[in-house]
């Protein structure tokens, strides 16, 4: 296996000679590299895999975020994106990032202040797009409405231990219990 350093823009490959994998797009018959990267080919295959020195600086698809809800509107909530989920860990991100949770994309609701465990589901931005659909995503924290305390769960409705208000979240199922 032959490995090289590509710059974008770099030829990586031409069409007839290699099937190409990673950061490469196609300009007629020749591949070139999209990003800064390592070119590995695979002469048995005629694969050629091109894969980036550099992390996405915006997740991509698929990926675990966590994010703050920080208004709701008509159609969307608005949220403010700060860690990635990478395996068993949290890892901050080096800029924090917009995001949009449309209603459609969350099986209940939210309030303004949780921190929400959610998967991105589109990254034609920012701001991203992200969903809370499934049992996993959803309110990981909240905070009373009325006085700010952290809410503890109680079956499937949070209540504040403070002032006896009870609220309905759509809660993931590691919600923060205090």
């Amino acid at each position: 296996m032959k490995k090289a350093v590509v710059t974008p823009g770099e030829v990586v490959a031409y069409a007839e000679e290699f099937e190409t994998k990673g950061a490469v797009y196609n300009t007629g018959y020749e591949y070139r590299a999209a990003t800064l990267g390592i070119a590995a080919y695979d002469p048995k295959t005629h694969t050629a895999v091109v894969k980036p020195t550099r992390k996405p600086p915006i997740p991509q698809p698929g990926t675990v975020v966590y994010c703050q809800v920080t208004s709701k509107g008509r159609r969307a909530y608005q949220l403010r994106c700060f860690a990635v989920e990478e395996g068993r860990s949290l890892a901050d991100m080096k800029y924090t990032i917009t995001g949009v949770l449309p209603h459609f994309f969350s099986d209940g609701e939210l309030g303004i202040g949780d921190y929400i465990r959610a998967k991105v589901v589109s990254t034609y931005g920012p701001p991203i797009i992200v969903s809370i659909r499934g049992p996993t995503y959803g309110a990981v924290l909240s905070r009373c409405p009325k006085c700010g305390t952290v809410l503890k769960r109680r079956g499937m409705t949070l209540y504040c231990p403070n002032c006896s208000t009870e609220v309905k979240r759509k809660l993931a199922v590691g919600y923060y219990t205090g």
